[in-house]
């Protein structure tokens, strides 16, 4: 604690120990208001003042944070006079600093316009130096102002220890981007047309979204263009993967958790719908959520309310919840491993993304972006040959998006030269692995969660659409795909137990179907 000094005293080197006690305040963590505080209590420790304060409006002209230095009385308890916010007023409108008798009012500016104030009354008059000291405290202020909203917009570091409901409205340097265009998916198959016809109707409104599909097929991005395409684009589009996280982990990386709350919680942190409030936020693997947690993730997303991890204070957001699936959550609410009030408070806006097997034409488009970002990263020259885009066109791809980008990478990395040829794939020589995992797959009727689905569901309202009807849940979980056993089972009870006519139901042979009884330890009933 530093006595205070009478601003008409202030020596040089008193004068950068005052900067650099205000910097460092500054530059801590956030919530911004909390920045400004401290930043006001470091004035009051080394100036002798009567009052001051800073003041932050909005982009509507509206004060948005005030924060008042802490002298004598309740801070609470003191509202500003006629003559104080006249004066504040008019350094925001004009951008131009006013200096009285006994007090100073500065400009806080991010690019170059006034969204605030710096005021100060002395308990004594100023000199002319010390006016210079605090027009560089405000500009201290207007950078973290304008850093604090572009990190969180932005999703930096510096972000994730914002609070709930204190993002800026302070609008940020625009970047020139076209709404209308999701550069980062590609295609121009009538499977993935669909499907971004459907994105940008579902992004004009706050809907909760439920993104299904198989692995590998893009989730993040067609969140991601929701977001973009939405009215919360210039807010935060946070991300949170599911899956194997502990019911306690998972609890604090979505609702935060307060000083002390476990053992290494050594600082409050904020959580991940705290980070996304007024924007967007993804949950992905929604199905590993367990069912202890669910009850606590339905609150947030019914009421969008929630308390941090260890906390009493109940804190509330405006999030945009988008949640993402390769899992058959139908069967999955049946066998009561998943909520289903959580099930139909998610799935109101189904998209299911079509695999890449089934968008014609994609491969090759996506082959040579995938092979331009190799170049870029590798500072390398490589082209595909045509003997090897129609090696790629032929190939089933089970891995999706994914595996044809790690396709790709591999091949060039250890392709023989600049041109890419038919002869330099895995798949030629024997050694592609995704082939070993479809051989190992002998009675070819499938396994995973989500075959079956066809994209142009969603056209219709999506999984669940039939509901309502006698036939509705059956249609459902049919739609939906079933597990290789169950799928299945379900053909062998629509043909009586008949191997030939289960056959015909999953077109495969008889001869699969038999392998598959065996395999899956299914004894054959005599109706």
């Amino acid at each position: 604690m530093h006595p205070p000094l009478f601003v008409g005293m202030i020596k040089p080197e008193a004068r950068l120990h005052i900067l650099y006690d205000i910097s460092k305040e500054l530059i801590s963590s956030f919530p911004l208001d909390n920045l400004l505080k401290a930043a006001m209590n470091a004035l009051v420790e080394h100036l002798r003042l009567r009052d001051g304060g800073i003041v932050i409006h909005d982009s509507g002209g509206e004060p948005w944070i005030s924060v008042r230095a802490p002298i004598g009385h309740d801070v609470r308890s003191r509202s500003l006079t006629i003559e104080q916010a006249d004066a504040i007023n008019r350094v925001i409108v004009s951008g131009e600093k006013h200096f009285g008798k006994n007090s100073a009012v500065l400009p806080v500016k991010v690019n170059r316009k006034a969204i605030g104030a710096l005021w100060i009354d002395f308990a004594q008059k100023s000199g002319d130096q010390d006016e210079t000291l605090l027009a560089m405290i405000a500009v201290l202020i207007g950078l973290t102002c304008q850093r604090y909203h572009e990190l969180c917009s932005d999703g930096g570091s510096v972000a994730e220890e914002q609070q709930a409901g204190q993002i800026p409205k302070i609008k940020p340097k625009s970047h020139p981007t076209q709404i209308d265009k999701i550069d980062w998916i590609v295609g121009e198959s009538p499977a993935l047309k669909r499907v971004l016809a459907i994105t940008r109707i579902v992004a004009a409104t706050n809907s909760a979204v439920l993104l299904r599909g198989e692995s590998g097929t893009g989730k993040e991005c067609f969140a991601r263009a929701i977001h973009a395409l939405s009215i919360r684009k210039s807010k935060a589009f946070i991300k949170l993967n599911c899956a194997a996280l502990s019911e306690t982990v998972l609890e604090s990386e979505l609702f935060g958790h307060e000083k002390g709350a476990f053992t290494g919680a050594l600082l409050q942190r904020a959580g991940r719908f705290e980070l996304a409030n007024g924007g967007t936020l993804l949950l992905d693997e929604i199905g590993d959520v367990s069912p202890q947690f669910q009850a606590k993730l339905l609150r947030v997303l019914q009421e969008g309310e929630f308390e941090r991890l260890g906390g009493t204070k109940t804190l509330k957001v405006d999030v945009r919840v988008i949640c993402a699936t390769n899992k058959n959550l139908e069967m999955a609410v049946l066998r009561g491993e998943f909520r289903a009030d959580l099930y139909y408070r998610i799935n109101v806006v189904p998209i299911i993304l079509p695999p890449l097997r089934q968008r014609d034409g994609d491969i090759s488009r996506l082959a040579q972006v995938f092979l331009e970002q190799f170049n870029k990263a590798n500072d390398r020259n490589c082209d595909f040959g045509p003997s090897a885009i129609d090696i790629l066109s032929k190939c089933a791809f089970p891995g999706n998006v994914r595996e044809l980008d790690n396709c790709v990478q591999r091949t060039a990395t250890l392709a023989s030269s600049n041109t890419i040829t038919s002869s330099d794939f895995a798949c030629q020589q024997d050694q592609c692995s995704s082939a070993l995992l479809r051989k190992a797959d002998g009675d070819g009727i499938g396994n995973d969660a989500m075959h079956g689905l066809d994209p142009r569901d969603t056209m219709s309202g999506g999984l669940g659409a039939h509901a309502g009807t006698p036939s509705g849940a059956a249609a459902t979980i049919e739609a939906a795909g079933l597990t290789e056993r169950d799928r299945l089972i379900n053909a062998m009870e629509r043909a009586g137990w008949v191997q030939a006519k289960a056959a015909r139901i999953l077109g495969k042979t008889p001869r699969q179907v038999g392998y598959a009884l065996r395999r899956h330890r299914i004894d054959v009933k005599k109706e």
